[in-house]
């Protein structure tokens, strides 16, 4: 297994490369914009502020008020809710879906299994490997965003940043685990469990952000995961439970999906 699993990450070296680069390169500029918001902070709250609470910014931990200035806003609505997740679902939903998709349509998925390794060892180094780069691309991010921060003077406890960004890549990266068990059970094709994942990822990231300005959308956007998706309430030491509810949930059941229903596939 441990072959399998070393090989799928020196497969992806490039792309895992590429993908930390891109990670921070966006954190960077998004963090460079912080001190020249913070200067204009007087002008833009007052602005911001007398707008309807909907219309005041992406979750902004439940606040009166809007403070553009405050850090733990700031990286909550410009970086950790929307610039991260979304670059990182976009990961998620192009690997997770090919885990075995890429071997199926080599035909070399047979000559695998062929050699000493069964279907739930296979089937988990590729697990592994999964998770195990979604990580690294985080730590790399942290480091990056622990060693800008003050410069910008953001002043933010390394473990509220640490714990706020492997949440941020753990949810982003359940959208693309989903379709990765949908089609390792056998439920679906790799473009129709893609598909689901960017609605739920994306089109929840949509209905999310919009909810607050019409009551119709309240209802709906309750049964997407973005609306409880709080990265805010990790910034100021909170649990978001919900949403870490949802992220267990998908490792849990997707991981016992995939590995039952791939033990019974044919894939000849």
């Amino acid at each position: 297994m441990k072959h399998v699993f070393a090989w799928e990450l020196k497969q992806r070296k490039h792309a895992i490369l590429w993908w930390i680069v891109g990670s921070i390169v966006m954190t960077g500029v998004i963090l460079a914009l912080y001190p020249s918001i913070r200067d204009q902070a007087n002008e833009l709250n007052s602005v911001i502020n007398e707008l309807p609470q909907e219309l005041r910014g992406l979750k902004t931990g439940g606040e009166a008020a809007v403070n553009v200035a405050d850090p733990v806003e700031f990286l909550n609505s410009q970086l950790f809710y929307a610039t991260l997740p979304i670059l990182w679902i976009i990961l998620a939903v192009t690997r997770g879906p090919g885990l075995l998709a890429k071997d199926e349509e080599s035909h070399t998925l047979e000559l695998l299994l062929a050699k000493p390794i069964s279907r739930t060892s296979l089937l988990t180094a590729k697990i592994l490997s999964f998770w195990a780069e979604a990580l690294i691309i985080a730590v790399a991010t942290l480091l990056a965003t622990v060693l800008i921060a003050p410069l910008v003077d953001i002043n933010i406890g390394m473990s509220a940043l640490a714990w706020t960004t492997l949440y941020t890549m753990l949810f982003s990266v359940s959208f693309g685990y989903i379709a990765f068990a949908l089609h390792a059970s056998g439920l679906l094709q790799r473009k129709a469990a893609t598909a689901i994942a960017v609605v739920l990822g994306f089109g929840g990231y949509i209905l999310a952000s919009l909810e607050g300005l019409t009551d119709w959308l309240e209802w709906p956007a309750k049964f997407v995961p973005y609306h409880y998706f709080q990265p805010a309430e990790l910034l100021s030491g909170d649990i978001p439970a919900a949403s870490m509810a949802y992220i267990v949930l998908v490792i849990v059941v997707g991981t016992a999906l995939a590995i039952v229903g791939f033990k019974k596939r044919d894939i000849s």
